[in-house]
């Protein structure tokens, strides 16, 4: 089916995927594919213990933590795509999620978006749109020495699945002063994609478990995910 132009209210959107190390070429490859897309990788490691890797499906310790820049008329193709490619419905091959930008340059916009429109690559965006969020990303930043706690807490609440980052608190002294805590130099990321139904209970539950007011002095917020690909998930168009 020939290109027509792209819709004027065309966005750009953020892909995030957590996959094996050897991985990252696949996707990128997956991406060029479908769209002109913008990509970094970065490196997440599977810190907790090797029972709890187990249950997270888990099989690498180090994983690639990569992030792509899309534009939304080929979201549901492109994570067809990442499928066939990475073969995200098998156990432990890893997840990908979209996440909807607020801002983006005009420069990096008008390149990304320079994709033909196809109707056999739109996304059926306005659908998806009128649909209630059904996931949502949780990230809890805490003490190195109380992550495990913090992968316990989300488990007991309802959590299937979480990806660890190493991270440093820099330069937070003037927040620290008004948070009245300090914030340890050495942290974890603990990024949990969840139904929404269970994101309160999970949060709370991290909260009572290694919380700011406790020693394990979590960070807890979240962001809204558009739709996700993995653990066991054939269909790209189901949200």
């Amino acid at each position: 089916m020939p290109p027509r132009k792209n819709p004027q209210d065309a966005r750009v959107k953020l892909l995030v995927a957590i996959i094996g190390k050897n991985d990252e070429e696949a996707f990128v490859e997956a991406c060029n594919n479908i769209c002109v897309s913008l990509h970094f990788a970065g490196i997440g490691f599977g810190t907790a213990k090797s029972n709890y890797r187990s249950y997270l499906g888990i099989d690498e310790v180090e994983k690639r933590v990569a992030y792509a820049l899309f534009p939304e008329y080929c979201e549901q193709a492109l994570l067809r795509e990442i499928i066939r490619h990475l073969q995200l419905y098998l156990r432990g091959k890893g997840i990908c999620f979209t996440v909807p930008l607020s801002g983006i340059s005009n420069v990096i916009a008008r390149s990304i978006l320079s994709t033909p429109y196809r109707e056999d690559l739109h996304s059926n965006a306005k659908s998806k749109k009128e649909k209630e969020k059904m996931h949502e990303l949780i990230l809890a930043v805490v003490n190195q020495k109380y992550t495990e706690d913090v992968l316990e807490s989300a488990r007991n609440a309802g959590a299937t699945g979480a990806t660890l980052l190493h991270t440093r608190s820099i330069g937070n002294e003037q927040a620290e002063q008004l948070i009245g805590t300090s914030i340890e130099k050495e942290t974890d990321t603990v990024a949990i994609l969840t139904n929404t139904e269970f994101k309160q209970k999970i949060m709370e539950a991290i909260r009572d478990s290694a919380g700011l007011k406790t020693e394990g002095g979590a960070i807890l917020f979240s962001l809204p995910v558009d739709s996700f690909i993995g653990i066991g998930r054939l269909d790209a168009d189901e949200n």
